[in-house]
């Protein structure tokens, strides 16, 4: 599994979501992934990826498709 499926399926499996819900150009906000859910999700996807995330800004206005890519770019950094 590639990085930008395992964020994929972490979203689809911590917040119960239909697979076809979670698209690139999807807002966070309304796949209801909130501030302190985009937090939760941060920290797992540190701890599974062992990557670093908290330089990284994103909201919940930022779309599923900018979250994957900001994981990938630090995915390949480390």
């Amino acid at each position: 599994m590639d990085t930008a499926d395992h964020v994929t399926d972490l979203l689809i499996r911590m917040y119960r979501l239909s697979p076809t819900s979670v698209v690139p150009d999807v807002p966070l906000h309304q796949l209801r992934i909130d501030s302190l859910a985009l937090e939760e999700l941060r920290l797992v996807l540190e701890d599974e990826l062992d990557i670093d995330l908290e330089d990284v800004n994103l909201t919940s206005r930022s779309t599923v498709g900018q979250l994957v890519d900001v994981v990938v770019q630090k995915s390949r950094a480390a």
